[in-house]
């Protein structure tokens, strides 16, 4: 793109980010911390680690589906989607945050693994051995953490190579030692070899996850489908948070000139076909369950769609994420209109965390429990997950000013590229 409008984008940063917003956020997760840590341990400590482990498995998905949809954009020469490439970018900086989130996690072992105080017959007792589960997930995240932490450097240093006397902090650190248009075409290369690697493992590293997590909480219980499944609805939910965050971001810092209405056509096909593609997913582990008609399947599915009071819930997780999209996204004019499709995805994300709830309590606890402890440490995890979106768009150019496919305000609109 044009070195002037390069630069001018550039010398935005840091982006003036409003103080009450991060006074606010701030509050609500050492709240959300507190109420956390005085209940791990305590009578409700059960019920704490549960809803932790929910928002675990939400919050880390969306931010690790927010480099695969960059990656995706990178493997496809997705023009049409190089305005929010950043901001899915930003989304996946809160991936080391969600490393740390894990290691803690297995500190309440005992109150959300079965397995950890039970033991099963051979090789199930081996596979679901705490070492084995730690050792294997430990280094699975581990490797796609420096992996996405690669790929985040080597896209930000095509932006800011050659600009180090107009930025500071950690912008001017990455910009340093910078060789010419030369390192921007190896910055291409490394990230077009990076982009496929991390969508790989991402799908084996997340579908171990899933196991572990979730289908192993019901120890008896298999199905085949469920990694697929589970990075899918990651993959969804990172489109539907890239969708919320780039209308806010796109009216706070005016950049309609750079993200049209194009963007969020296609950013709503997008999350209408893979809300299909999860519906597909989950009526495929469905039917074959019903059909096999085995006891140790069957029950699994028994106490979410049969029993109060997660048959409800089961229920509104298909509407959110079914129903809902499949109807408001068919006409052109939802999928255009920012408040509009903002609140389509809005719905479909709460839709996509409650499944995680629907996935997870049923085999931990036969009722809900959900008050204020859970609430402030949901709430715990959304200040986390925001502070580091708000940190990164401030601190790094919002546009790939330096990707080849980004040609600024002409690049928005679509091309041959699509």
């Amino acid at each position: 793109m044009d070195e002037k409008v390069r630069e001018e984008i550039v010398s935005k940063i840091p982006i003036e980010v409003p103080k009450f917003l991060y006074y606010i956020l701030i509050l609500l997760l050492l709240v959300g911390a507190a109420t956390f840590v005085s209940q791990a341990k305590g009578p409700q400590a059960k019920q704490a680690w549960e809803i932790y482990l929910v928002n675990f498995l939400f919050w880390a998905g969306i931010a690790q589906g927010g480099i695969v949809l960059s990656c995706v954009l990178r493997i496809t020469s997705g023009r049409w989607g190089r305005p929010v490439l950043r901001i899915s970018e930003a989304i996946g900086s809160f991936i080391p945050i969600a490393f740390i989130l894990f290691l803690i996690l297995f500190l309440g072992k005992d109150y959300i693994l079965p397995y950890a105080t039970e033991h099963y017959h051979h090789p199930k007792d081996i596979w679901l051995s705490i070492p084995f589960v730690f050792g294997r997930d430990v280094i699975g995240l581990l490797v796609l953490l420096i992996l996405s932490i690669l790929y985040i450097y080597y896209s930000l240093r095509q932006d800011l190579g050659g600009t180090s006397h107009g930025v500071s902090g950690f912008s001017r650190a990455i910009a340093s030692g910078w060789k010419g248009e030369e390192e921007r075409e190896a910055c291409w290369r490394k990230l077009s070899g990076l982009a496929p690697a991390i969508v790989l493992i991402y799908a084996i590293v997340f579908s171990v996850i899933s196991y572990d997590f979730m289908m192993s909480l019901n120890p008896h219980w298999y199905s085949t489908l469920f990694g697929v499944y589970y990075f899918v609805a990651c993959f969804l939910g990172a489109l539907a948070a890239t969708t919320i965050l780039s209308v806010y971001t796109r009216n706070y810092l005016h950049l309609q000139d750079y993200i049209t209405t194009s963007q969020f056509q296609d950013l709503g096909k997008l999350i209408f076909g893979f809300s299909l593609f999860w519906t597909y997913l989950f009526f495929s582990q469905y039917l074959a369950i019903w059909y096999g008609n085995m006891p140790e399947e069957t029950g699994f599915v028994f106490n979410r769609i049969r029993v109060e009071p997660f048959k409800t819930l089961s229920w509104v997780v298909i509407s959110c994420c079914f129903f809902f999209p499949l109807v408001t996204l068919l006409p052109k004019t939802n999928k255009i209109v920012t408040p509009i499709i903002a609140f389509i995805a809005t719905v479909s994300l709460g839709g996509l965390w409650l499944e995680k709830f629907v996935l997870v309590t049923p085999s931990l606890s036969p009722e809900i429990h959900f008050g204020w402890v859970q609430i402030l440490i949901t709430l715990g995890f959304f200040s986390a997950f925001m502070l580091t979106f708000l940190s990164f768009i401030k601190n790094f150019p919002i546009l790939p000013v330096g990707d080849p496919l980004f040609s600024g305000k002409i690049g928005a609109r679509h091309s041959g590229g699509h």
